[in-house]
């Protein structure tokens, strides 16, 4: 794996590290002198004969916005799923997942909590929001009553009252016009750039350490991307939060992210500050995705670059 040492920017030109020279959506960049937050070693998930995770190690440090890009299947999904602890009973698990919180200051590794305890950091500590907000929405269900629940499944001693207040207001954060008036509304009477946004509202409702945002702006046109990578640096830059930003687009990572790390085959082939990974990257994978990525200077009479096909899946 290659691991870049801090520099200034590569002179390079390439579009996603454009984007991230230019003006950024997150306020906070990486800063070794941060509180580390989450420590993953030698994270290894297997299904049955399939090992999906092999070996990945990353760390996540206070405010900061690490990008986790690479192709379908790479195990990107896989990797925040077993931070969650959301992955299927099918799954074995090794390797070390800690997070601060333990007591006498000791970290706790998730991996070997009981299912009470997770549930405890689920939804409060750490945060998902999933890319397809018509599956994770149920569908006959208001929204309000959605976004209030997750606020009362981590508060005992919050009245019904009080948990409706505070879904409005998490609404309102997100950017949902009158949501007083749409408190009662159903998922499908949304666009689905505002069920994203309800997806948002209801991940930070609890004010989360960690939000892991699993290709976000997947199923959205290019317009209503750049509003949700907006609004997630708006929020990332008030509340503070550390993110785990997944995408297979190298363009939308370059205007979030401060570090990206790289993966392919269930393992992290390169990692790096955004500038020097998006224009000057050292593994030959990470060529091959920028390569394969059209621009208006592209010679549209070539096929674009593919990357070499993985000969040690299983």
């Amino acid at each position: 794996m290659h691991e870049f040492a801090e520099r200034g920017p590569s002179s390079a030109a390439f579009s996603p590290g454009a984007a991230c020279a230019g003006p950024r959506s997150p306020a906070v960049l990486y800063d070794e002198r941060m509180a580390l937050l989450l420590d993953i070693r030698d994270l290894r998930v297997r299904f049955a004969a399939v090992e999906a995770v092999r070996g990945v190690s990353l760390s996540i440090h206070e405010g900061e916005v690490l990008g986790l890009v690479g192709e379908s299947g790479s195990g990107k999904s896989a990797t925040a799923l077993a931070i969650l602890g959301l992955l299927p009973s099918t799954a074995h698990l090794a390797g070390q997942i800690l997070w601060p919180g333990g007591n006498a200051g000791k970290e706790l590794d998730l991996l070997r909590q009981p299912a009470e305890a997770i549930r405890r950091i689920r939804g409060r500590q750490i945060a998902m929001v999933f890319q397809e907000p018509m599956t994770a929405l149920n569908p006959v269900m208001t929204i309000g009553r959605q976004v209030a629940e997750c606020a009362a499944a981590h508060d005992s001693s919050l009245t019904g009252k009080e948990a409706r207040r505070r879904a409005i207001a998490a609404l309102e954060a997100v950017a949902i016009p009158e949501p007083a008036q749409r408190y009662r509304d159903y998922p499908h009477q949304f666009s689905g750039g505002q069920r994203q946004r309800i997806l948002i509202a209801m991940a930070l409702i609890n004010r989360p350490r960690l939000l892991i945002a699993d290709e976000p702006t997947t199923a959205l046109d290019v317009t209503v991307q750049a509003q949700i990578l907006a609004l997630l640096g708006q929020l990332q830059r008030e509340y503070g939060l550390a993110m785990l930003f997944i995408s297979h687009d190298l363009a939308v990572v370059g205007q979030v992210a401060g570090r990206v790390a790289v993966m392919r085959a269930g393992e992290i082939v390169e990692t790096g500050p955004c500038v020097q990974l998006l224009t000057a990257p050292q593994h030959a994978y990470t060529r091959s995705l920028l390569a394969a990525v059209p621009t208006l200077c592209s010679d549209r009479t070539l096929p674009l670059a593919v990357a070499e096909p993985c000969q040690d899946l299983f």
